[in-house]
């Protein structure tokens, strides 16, 4: 168990058969494990056990001496295998009444929805005795903490919206106090996202960048077509670790450059956001093989409305000449799947939409299609402006929906880096 000067461990449990099954990802335990190791906790384990109770005693029996910390998801939910907090009420040897407050935000819920209430609803609002309820703003069971052995024990929904919520309002200010209290100071952390570099690439480049820092690592993740580089800085004092992450930053910006569209929660649609934004200039988009995806991810973005006029997804050719007004000759002298015909979906959606900027996305995401000369994963682009025009073919590898997904990033960066080309 951690004391003053040693790191605060803790370890994941989610309950529930359908995670065993397959049928529901586990993704409470990657959310959980990212928010606490920023905030300097170590995760020791991470466990998936059934609804039945014998399983959840033994997994609990097993972890609460080894750990500061167990945080369980799942099984708080009205229906008979859920069964959380009848175990943990028979492990401590203690009743589990139904709380106050929950059960009455539970009656006026219902009563404005106008939904009947059924007896097994009181089980959502029950909690073991001696436990400290926490409030569910984005739903009706409570999650709990209580003290389970030599850990501090919080039980929190399945449902990750639930939990999400619950974690970052009622769980993490707690566990913040904890490591403050621990002697070891919350660690600086930042994560820069690189597109158009692959890791290898970002590795040579960042080779010796932590030398002669203490206490500092590097670490990669892929998450195709994108790349993301965490540094955590540990030091007893956060001031001197946030001014060594800054010097870090100047120092890792200087190696990798552009490619680096954002850091920490920034996504890649916001930075191509950003970018357009900054220009006051609006984007349309005509994408064939694609089908709408690039669309898909710039109005993932709430506001988008304001720099996104729209788009056209002409996957048929009789599209593409009779909606957008491809020339015919174009498709008939250099294919569908070619820059002269890339080029002419940006003009033509250019002038359908009125906006400043227009991205032609056309190709092969296969499995069939593919020629001698245009193998599946051959995709051509352009980017249309008030400056020069960009056009490229590239060849992506892989199955058709990361064909597609690659295709998409591409042209969309060709228009996020479009002003920053005409500089150059």
């Amino acid at each position: 168990m951690s004391s003053s000067g040693t790191r605060t461990r803790a370890a994941l449990l989610a309950i529930g058969d359908e995670l065993l099954r397959g049928e529901v990802a586990n993704t409470n335990a990657a959310f959980l494990s990212e928010r606490l190791f920023e905030i300097g906790i170590e995760i020791g384990e991470q466990l998936v056990v059934s609804d039945d109770p014998t399983a959840i005693r033994g997994a609990l029996i097993r972890l609460r001496p080894s750990y500061d910390v167990v945080i369980c998801t799942g099984g708080l939910g009205p229906t008979e295998d859920d069964r959380t907090v009848d175990v943990v009420s028979d492990l401590l040897g203690v009743d589990s009444p139904a709380h106050a407050a929950s059960l009455d935000a539970m009656k006026q819920r219902f009563s404005t929805h106008g939904f009947d209430m059924t007896p097994n609803n009181l089980r959502q609002v029950r909690i073991p005795a001696g436990g400290e309820a926490l409030p569910n703003s984005a739903g009706i069971a409570p999650g709990f903490r209580i003290s389970l052995g030599g850990a501090t024990a919080y039980f929190l929904p399945g449902v990750a919206r639930e939990m999400e919520k619950m974690f970052v309002s009622e769980v993490a200010p707690r566990l913040t106090r904890l490591v403050g209290e621990s002697g070891i100071g919350r660690p600086a952390v930042r994560t820069w996202h690189i597109y158009g570099m692959g890791e290898s690439h970002i590795d040579h480049r960042l080779a010796g960048l932590l030398a002669n820092v203490e206490n500092t690592t590097l670490h990669f993740r892929t998450s195709s077509p994108e790349n993301h580089v965490k540094v955590v800085v540990r030091d007893s004092d956060p001031e001197r670790a946030q001014a060594t992450l800054e010097r870090i930053d100047l120092e890792l910006r200087k190696r990798i450059g552009p490619g680096i569209y954002g850091v920490d929660d920034e996504t890649f649609p916001a930075a191509l956001g950003r970018a357009l934004t900054g220009h006051s200039a609006k984007l349309a988009l005509a994408e064939s093989c694609t089908g709408g995806m690039a669309g898909e991810l710039v109005t993932s973005v709430p506001g988008s409305s304001a720099y996104f006029a729209g788009g056209v997804t002409a996957y048929a050719d009789d599209i593409k000449r009779q909606l957008l007004g491809v020339k015919e000759e174009i498709l008939t002298d250099f294919g569908t799947v070619s820059e002269p015909c890339a080029r002419e979906m940006a003009e033509c959606v250019q002038k359908l939409f009125g906006s400043t900027l227009a991205v032609g996305i056309t190709g092969i995401a296969g499995p069939g299609g593919a020629t001698k000369d245009k193998p599946v994963g051959t995709v051509c682009f352009a980017c249309v402006g008030p400056g020069t025009t960009k056009t490229a073919t590239k060849l992506f590898a892989g199955g058709r929906e990361q064909v597609r997904r690659a295709a998409a990033y591409f042209g969309l960066d060709l228009a996020r880096r479009y002003f920053d080309n005409r500089k150059r």
